[in-house]
């Protein structure tokens, strides 16, 4: 596994795991994988790079002298390395020592608990791969897009929780995840967006303990069909059938007994496994 150094700036790879930050954020316009670009001249002027440069501050004054961040500790080009870290990152996310999520659309001159700020419309809630990054570290804080401090996630369970439906219990002990019913897991993915939809059930993987060969241009209902069949090889719980159609989903209702969409498990936020 590669992690950035916050001195220098630049990549060392490790077997046995220092303590180390991780980065969580949205991506945003010109931004793309750097992993080959690190340490070299002009790379701080690139798209992005200040979330790289704010990450190593606060990994710093936090103690640590390392970080991961997708977008440079992750070898895009590499197709072996590129699907360690997608079938990895669950739990690199819950072995991190502290988590940071910065948030580029939110201010820190407000307060979150308002109906209308701007940390609940956060493109942030909305992406696919940040439901397991919120969920998988227990130690994370919440900053605006000026780095400043807006809060941790035990302090904003409640907040968060009305934002995405995810229960509190959830959100404040990651070791309870699992402990919901598979219908209730794959109903905090509801409406979350990917760039490639195949993502949309990658981003899933962690959270049910699987893994998959990373496979682009199937698309989301064969690659979710794959998802649930290792659910079901691992896991007896019945409520992976609990789910609805759900009537505004782009692809028609397939014949499969199992569902097309993490959407069609959108009411099933409460529902709960028999023992």
């Amino acid at each position: 596994m590669y992690l950035l150094n916050a001195r220098t700036q630049k990549l060392e790879h490790f077997l046995d795991l220092p303590p180390y930050a991780i980065l969580s954020h949205a991506w945003q316009s010109g931004e793309a994988h750097r992993f080959h670009e690190i340490g070299t001249p002009g790379v701080c002027q690139k798209p992005g790079y200040d979330k790289v440069q704010g990450c190593c501050t606060l990994a710093l004054q936090h103690g640590l002298d390392y970080v991961w961040i997708d977008t440079c500790c992750a070898d895009a080009n590499s197709i072996a390395a590129f699907d360690e870290a997608l079938n990895s990152s669950y739990a690199w996310f819950n072995q991190a020592a502290v988590c940071f999520v910065y948030l580029h659309d939110v201010e820190s001159r407000e307060r979150p608990e308002q109906e209308s700020s701007t940390f609940r419309r956060s493109k942030w809630f909305s992406r696919a791969w940040t439901l397991q990054e919120l969920l998988a570290p227990g130690n994370v804080f919440f900053f605006a897009k000026d780095w400043k401090e807006i809060g941790t996630k035990a302090g904003l369970a409640s907040v968060i929780s009305s934002v995405t439906g995810i229960h509190t219990d959830a959100l404040m002990h990651p070791e309870r995840v699992p402990h919901f019913s598979v219908a209730t897991r794959m109903s905090w993915a509801k409406g979350r967006k990917s760039s490639k939809p195949e993502d949309r059930v990658y981003a899933l993987m962690g959270l049910f303990g699987v893994n998959l060969p990373i496979v682009y241009g199937q698309g989301e209902t064969e690659t979710f069909m794959k998802l649930q069949h290792e659910i079901i090889k691992k896991s007896d719980d019945q409520s992976i059938l609990a789910w609805r159609f759900f009537t505004c989903a782009p692809s028609p209702r397939t014949s499969s007994f199992l569902a097309d969409s993490p959407d069609y498990f959108a009411d099933c936020g409460d529902v709960h496994r028999i023992p």
